[in-house]
């Protein structure tokens, strides 16, 4: 009988011992996904403007204000990159109309951004920045200034979403009503 009682005990201990691993784990996720961020920082990154593919007059981001607005920070070279950019272009597609505006921002060479582009079809803007943006970045969710980055806004300018990696379709169609 004790041996079952002292069974039991360990079964329960290690269940506790599961659940305290799991908090911590959920905290300190939480924790490394906000470290470093600073409220309001994302203001600097939808009023600033970036260059087009076509490299004529900058575009401002807030020519897509009102609306669900995701931003990813990106590059040819990326291959997390690479790989979710199809999904944005189906995102872009099925929820284009109830107010999903996706907008790429790519970190890199001209040349190479509108070969991809072309390449996979891309039906959303994108602008080219300049490496120093990577540190910008850092304050607004992005501590270790890695690739790909994307940070969605509400309507109303409320962050949504910031997001170290790659962001699934699933993530985004949530968003969206």
């Amino acid at each position: 009988m004790s041996e079952a009682m002292s069974g039991g005990r360990r079964a329960l201990l290690l269940g506790a011992a599961g659940v305290s691993a799991c908090a911590v784990g959920v905290l300190g996720g939480h924790w490394w996904l906000t470290r470093g961020v600073v409220k309001g920082e994302e203001a600097k990154l939808l009023g600033a403007s970036f260059e087009g593919l076509d490299g004529g007059k900058p575009t401002p981001m807030s020519t897509w204000q009102g609306k669900t607005l995701v931003i990813n920070f990106w590059a040819t070279w990326c291959g997390p990159c690479r790989e979710e950019m199809p999904e944005f272009v189906k995102a872009q597609k099925d929820f284009g109309a109830k107010g999903l505006q996706l907008v790429g921002i790519a970190v890199d060479r001209r040349e190479p951004v509108q070969r991809f582009v072309k390449e996979i079809g891309v039906n959303y803007p994108v602008l080219l920045a300049d490496v120093a943006w990577l540190d910008e970045l850092k304050a607004m969710g992005n501590p270790q200034s890695v690739l790909p980055f994307s940070l969605a806004v509400s309507p109303a300018g409320e962050v949504l979403l910031r997001r170290v990696g790659r962001l699934k379709y699933s993530e985004i169609a949530s968003m969206i009503g």
